[in-house]
């Protein structure tokens, strides 16, 4: 497969009002770690090749490549709102959400969870990167919180999560393990963190993060449709080619609401 502006392996998230999708590596070559459609510009890529990809993924999303906002991601809790003319500064930001139809929000991920978020009714989107530690600092939520200072309803929120490692292939530590039997309820519990006789504890991070943004009253979750890990042939998996390597970006973009969302 060639990659081209018309000719853009995505994953449609189908988010209610906006354009969302997860990016796909294409034809790739399984020895190269970046081939073939990476957009992440900090992991080591040639600059030319990020920059096509880049060119070709704002295509899909309907934009110029200068309006995809594509943050340096630090595994931090930090989500901004991007706002009136101004893009704010996107170092150590793992949270974005905009009322702005003319730009679409970016999330890089190589295992973490793409979260996207959508109220259709007031015209707001959200893109999160959770992994481990932004699903317990409660980046998801930190999103919502944002989304109704713009006037959000929680009732009229939609989420979807994007492409991710799965339950089964997500193995940690007793001390991340514990961090999740702090943060979900006793009765929810055997949901998130799962052990085998004689394994390691495993953590469903799309079940952690579901059950959190239900709590806050969230109730339009849709969960990823494949895991990163398992596929290597279709995305990128920093537990399979190590972080020196691509990522998958996930879009997400408010359709167009007229003269009134454009700057």
């Amino acid at each position: 497969m060639t990659l081209t502006p018309t000719n853009c392996p995505t994953i449609d998230l189908n988010l209610p009002g906006c354009v969302a999708f997860s990016t796909l590596r294409g034809e790739c070559d399984a020895t190269d770690p970046y081939s073939s459609l990476n957009a992440c510009f900090y992991v080591g890529d040639d600059p030319l090749h990020v920059a096509r990809s880049q060119e070709i993924v704002a295509a899909a999303a309907g934009v110029s490549p200068e309006r995809l906002i594509i943050p340096r991601q630090t595994h931090s809790s930090n989500v901004v709102v991007v706002a009136g003319d101004c893009v704010p500064e996107l170092e150590g930001v793992d949270g974005m959400l905009t009322d702005r139809a003319d730009i679409a929000l970016c999330i890089n991920t190589a295992d973490c969870v793409p979260v996207v978020m959508s109220d259709p009714v007031k015209g707001v989107v959200a893109a999160v990167h959770s992994g481990w530690r932004g699903t317990v600092a409660g980046i998801s939520l930190r999103a919502v919180e944002l989304m109704e200072s713009l006037g959000c309803r929680v009732e009229n929120i939609n989420v979807a999560m994007g492409p991710c490692i799965c339950a089964d292939c997500f193995e940690v530590g007793e001390e991340v393990a514990d961090k999740f039997r702090e943060l979900i309820p006793a009765s929810e519990i055997e949901r998130v963190v799962t052990r085998q006789p004689g394994c390691k504890p495993h953590v469903d991070l799309p079940a952690a993060i579901a059950l959190m943004l239900k709590g806050k009253g969230v109730e339009h979750v849709k969960f990823p449709p494949m895991c990163s890990m398992c596929n290597p042939d279709r995305l990128f998996s920093a537990r399979r080619l190590g972080i020196s390597s691509g990522r998958t970006l996930t879009v997400v973009r408010l359709a167009d609401l007229g003269a009134q969302k454009r700057r």
